[in-house]
C-alpha cells in the first residue's frame, strides 16, 4: 500500500537531518523539530493554502525522512515556520487498492491536480495501548501534494467507507 520511492520524487525529497540550532540561511531553513534536527531547502517547500485539518493558520512545509535513519517507510511533514507544528506521515502507493480508483479521480478533480503529478501521504497516529502502541493512518482525509506546482491539500473523502484509523 505504501511507497518510499514516491516521497523520494518530490518535494522535500534530499532532505537531511542537522545538529545546527533552528535558524535560516540563505535557501535553507533548520528547525528542531519534536522528531529531531531537520534541514529544508527552500525549493522543496509545499504550500498547503488551507492547512491540514486543526491547523488551518500553517501554510508552508516540507518532508523530510526521520532524522535518526530509523523507520525509514515514515517521513515528517514539517511546518516551516513553527516547528512545533509537525507530523508523522507515510506515503501512499496510489496503485494500491486502499482507495478506490473513482474516489482517487474524484479528489484529483476537485483538486485540479493531475494523476502524474500526483503525491498522496496519509496521516499517522501513534496510541499507547498498555505495554505496547497501534499504529494507524488517516486514509478518509489524505494529503493530495501536486508535485509540479509544490502545493497541496487535505482532501476529506465525501464518504465514510475509509477510515480515520486504518490500522498499520
Amino acid at each position: 500500500m505504501f511507497s518510499n520511492d514516491q516521497a523520494a520524487e518530490g518535494p522535500g525529497a534530499n532532505v537531511e537531518a542537522t545538529r545546527d540550532a533552528p535558524s535560516v540561511v540563505g535557501d535553507t531553513t533548520f528547525i528542531e523539530s519534536r522528531f529531531g534536527h531537520l534541514e529544508f531547502r527552500g525549493e522543496n517547500a509545499i504550500t498547503l493554502p488551507q492547512g491540514v485539518l486543526g491547523f488551518s493558520g500553517y501554510h508552508d512545509f516540507c518532508i523530510a525522512n526521520l532524522p535518526d535513519g530509523k523507520h525509514p517507510q515514515f517521513k515528517v511533514l514539517q511546518c516551516l515556520t513553527e516547528p512545533d507544528v509537525a507530523f508523522l506521515v507515510v506515503p501512499f502507493n496510489i496503485d494500491s487498492e486502499a482507495i478506490e480508483e473513482a474516489d482517487l479521480d474524484e479528489a484529483c478533480e476537485a483538486l485540479s491536480i493531475e494523476r502524474q503529478d500526483l503525491m498522496m501521504f496519509l496521516i499517522v497516529t501513534v496510541r499507547r495501548e498498555g505495554d505496547g502502541a497501534s499504529v494507524s493512518v488517516n486514509l478518509r482525509a489524505p494529503l493530495f501534494i501536486d508535485r509540479g506546482k509544490s502545493t497541496g491539500r487535505q482532501y476529506v473523502m465525501p464518504n465514510n467507507k475509509y477510515s480515520i484509523r486504518h490500522g498499520l
